[in-house]
């Protein structure tokens, strides 16, 4: 009698009685009923009814579950609390339908399907959640909390690698159908064994599904996160900063009244702490391990600063290929005291070559929690070409109710990112770049994975640049003592991972500096989060592995990111000598001269069969070569022009590892050269313009008007082939039977020649185009000179003399593939390729 009026029972009535309770818009056709488990269930405890929810009509839907008490004629009567089972707000969850015990919906967005959500109405399996009595209490609780029921829901989320237009869903009583509309795909997806196969049967590719796990988490963790779910932040934040400060303020007096005067002591006024260097340290690039770093205390600890590689047997060897020199240790430790307050605290580095080294991301199955599509599945990935080159994984940042910042793994958006918040990235060419994202809600096309945090802990060896007060969630203004993690980049192009055991934010930052970091970025914070984990897997499936902490002193269980996480993490793999594939070959090293440093090869060479045509391929693999152009004798001069540079500097030509015939121009075809930035034969248009520079190495500019040079500039025009991926005409074009050669340079900086003896220049586009170059240009500047390789240390030696252009590749000392990201394109490393990403898709 207290309650209020019934809706009308009817579908109207119902989708507003349902937008009313969950405080949104509900259409009718956007309601799912489960089977009826009897009428007295269905008058007392309710039925439990299905329905997507968007804030306003038009906008994204989340999908709800709520028991909505009906009597046995149909009268609606009451609905109870509906519980938000997706909670994707940037995504808009369609397609919902109800067979047996099954649901099943699809996720749009960005104007694709992003994945597929099968529910098991009957609640988590007992394989997915832990053994032990406490454990299943604990969960039980949490599904109340989640779904309002104790049995939660089973989930498979089925993950798209190319999120797809058009998907149709067919849910029966034992399978899920799906068709994606491209060429007849389809796949099939077994409800009882949950395998996920291709509609014929076979293999699923191009798919994956990704199972709903739900381990033992750590009583203590649970409870704050339970706990904060009820009352909100800000009381956990105040025990936070209760219990880290009493003990700080115990341990404090601890040490002064047993500690003697000496380890309390700083050095003297006028003799700080040196600070390193960046301009000096960027000359280090080669230097590995790193340079010692000073203490800023009179009473050096031993070890102190020292850098010791990392003594852990069981972690495989560096991939670099045998040879007479072997590869250095790819892990050093060390520590420094940062504190002046805390003698005794320490902030451990654990620093990466990653001349040797991979950097890749995963996300946890709940942080972040995604705006779009399904979550991550929180363990390595299943790939054994990944999982088994492994050597370290570390924890990421915070969660996602402790500010929303992006997070992007394997090309699918979970969090979109936050403009000026620190980030690391990952490109497709395995680059790590740290720097804070670009003010546009932009992605580079290149990045295949990023992770953000707050703002940058130093930026350009300025720490706290930004002048941040609150380093995590605590109370306002305060920074709170605890175990804080970081992730930074030196000038030199190595990564360093942080973690002190009792340290505040500014802290960390002022240490980054001290160091040496050029960019840092906080990861998480606080017991039980924090770690760096040495990791060797030899059997995944069978939970085979080893792994050990960094730091016998961290407290993160040494297995989490092996088995199930569920948060965010990084894992640091061997990295591949050979270059990436080329379609119907393999690279080989190149017999010839190898770049510095011996042991880890840069110039690669293939043969590919195409159409019975051999095509010689060499790849120059970024970072390993200075490039460098002279004029030929025979090459056009015009009266009043500057004078070519037709020979090499005394002490470049002890460098030379290869040269590069290109011809020479003629009369009719005028192709430009210039030396300095100033053009010794007018640059012209519509040519492919190689640009050689000290910052840039060698890029490719294909305008239809000649670039802009800057001092230093070297420049050699040719002719276009494939512009921005296109064929042009003088691909196709037929000429007489002779020896061709074509060139593209990429983004990333690493190069690729193709050379055969063909009547056209179209079999060495397409094969250029099929390793991945959207430019290349023809290497014969009109005189039909006959392209020539000479490499140092064989039998074709390059030489100081020759009457065509020639392009000479110089070995360099080897740059780590970490670098300072500024995509303004204010540093040489920055990569400025953006694309938009698209609002998401209305309904």
């Amino acid at each position: 009698m207290a309650a209020q009026r019934p809706p009308a029972s009817d579908p109207a009535g119902l989708a507003s009685s349902l937008g009313h309770a969950a405080h949104g818009v509900v259409t009718d056709e956007d309601i799912r009923w489960e089977p009826s488990r009897g009428w007295f269930a269905d008058l007392v405890l309710g039925r439990p009814v299905w329905f997507a929810v968007a804030p306003k009509a038009g906008e994204c839907r989340d999908l709800y579950r709520a028991r909505y008490r009906v009597t046995p004629s149909g009268q609606l009567l009451q609905v109870g609390t509906p519980y938000n089972v997706t909670r994707t707000p940037l995504g808009d969850d369609a397609g919902l339908e109800l067979v047996g015990r099954h649901a099943v919906f699809a996720t749009l967005a960005y104007g694709r399907i992003q994945g597929i959500g099968v529910l098991e109405l009957d609640g988590i399996r007992r394989e997915d959640r832990g053994d032990s009595l406490l454990d299943r209490a604990l969960l039980a609780v949490t599904n109340y909390q989640s779904y309002g029921t104790t049995a939660g829901l089973g989930r498979t989320d089925i993950v798209l690698e190319t999120p797809a237009t058009v998907v149709e869903l067919e849910l029966g009583s034992s399978s899920l159908q799906v068709s994606l509309g491209a060429n007849g795909r389809a796949l099939r997806y077994e409800l009882t064994t949950r395998q996920l196969r291709a509609g014929d049967g076979s293999q699923a590719f191009g798919a994956t599904s990704i199972i709903h796990r739900h381990p033992p988490k750590p009583l203590v963790h649970w409870a704050v996160d339970t706990v904060r779910d009820v009352v909100g932040p800000e009381p956990i934040a105040w025990l936070e900063q209760e219990v880290f400060g009493a003990k700080d303020s115990l341990k404090r007096a601890a040490f002064a009244l047993t500690a003697d005067a000496s380890s309390k002591a700083l050095k003297a006024p006028g003799k700080t702490v040196e600070k390193l260097d960046a301009a000096a340290l960027a000359k280090l690039a080669s230097a590995w391990p790193p340079p010692p770093l000073a203490s800023q205390w009179q009473q050096v600890e031993p070890g102190e600063g020292q850098w010791a590689p990392a003594d852990v047997p069981f972690l495989r060897p560096s991939l670099a290929p045998p040879g007479k020199e072997a590869p250095p240790p790819y892990f050093y430790l060390t520590y420094v005291r940062p504190d002046a307050r805390r003698p005794y605290a320490k902030l451990w580095l654990v620093a990466m070559d990653m001349r040797q080294l991979e950097l890749a991301m995963q996300a946890g199955f709940e942080d972040p929690e995604p705006l779009t599509g399904p979550p991550g599945d929180g363990h390595l990935p299943d790939d054994p070409a990944v999982v088994n080159r492994v050597v370290a994984t570390f924890n990421g940042a915070f969660k996602s109710e402790h500010g929303r910042y992006g997070m992007m793994a394997s090309k699918r958006v979970l969090l979109p990112p936050v403009v000026g918040a620190a980030s690391v990235i990952v490109t497709d060419d395995h680059a790590v770049g740290m720097g804070s994202w670009p003010k546009a809600d932009k992605v580079p096309d290149e990045v295949v994975a990023f992770r953000q945090n707050l703002d940058p802990l130093v930026e350009d060896g300025v720490p706290n640049p930004t002048n941040r007060q609150l380093w995590g969630w605590q109370i306002q203004g305060k920074s709170v003592l605890t175990e804080r993690t970081a992730l930074c980049v030196t000038p030199a192009g190595q990564l360093y991972y942080a973690w002190g055991e009792e340290i505040d934010g500014p802290t960390l930052g002022r240490a980054l500096g001290q160091v040496g970091c050029s960019y840092g970025m906080h990861l998480d914070m606080n017991p039980g989060h924090c770690g760096f984990v040495f990791t060797r897997v030899d059997d995944l499936k069978k939970h085979e592995f080893t792994v050990r902490r960094a730091v016998p002193k961290m407290s993160i269980p040494p297995d989490r990111y092996v088995r199930w996480s569920a948060k965010d993490f990084f894992y640091v793999m061997l990295r591949q000598p050979a270059p990436r594939a080329v379609p119907g070959t393999e690279f080989q090293v190149d017999g010839g001269v190898q770049p510095p440093p011996a042991w880890w090869p840069g110039i690669f060479r293939a043969q590919l069969d195409a159409a019975g045509l051999g095509i010689e391929l060499l790849d120059i693999e970024p970072g390993r070569v200075d490039w460098k152009l002279t004029a030929g004798t025979a090459e056009l001069s015009l009266f009043g022009s500057p004078p070519h540079q037709t020979a090499l500097a005394g002490e470049l030509r002890h460098r030379v590892l290869l040269a590069l015939g290109v011809g020479t121009t003629t009369r009719a075809t005028r192709y430009g050269l210039a030396f300095d930035g100033k053009a010794t034969l007018a640059l012209r248009g519509k040519a492919g313009t190689v640009v050689l520079s000290a910052e840039r190495g060698m890029r490719i500019e294909s305008a239809e008007q000649p670039p802009a040079l800057n001092p230093g500039d070297e420049v050699v025009q040719l002719p276009l082939l494939v512009r921005d991926g296109q064929m042009l005409p003088e691909a196709n074009a037929q000429g007489p039977l002779r020896p061709r050669a074509a060139l593209c340079a990429m983004n990333s900086g690493r190069v690729l020649i193709a050379r055969a003896t063909t009547d056209s220049n179209a079999p060495l586009a397409n094969a250029l185009s099929k390793a991945g170059c959207r430019t290349v240009v023809e290497l014969d500047r009109g005189s039909s000179h006959p392209p020539f390789i000479h490499r140092a240390g064989t039998e074709q030696a390059p030489s100081g003399d020759y009457e065509t252009t020639v392009l000479y590749a110089l070995g360099r000392s080897m740059t780590p593939p970490a670098f300072r990201w500024k995509p303004d394109g204010s540093a040489p490393s920055s990569r400025p390729t953006l694309y938009d990403i698209p609002a998401p898709r209305k309904k």
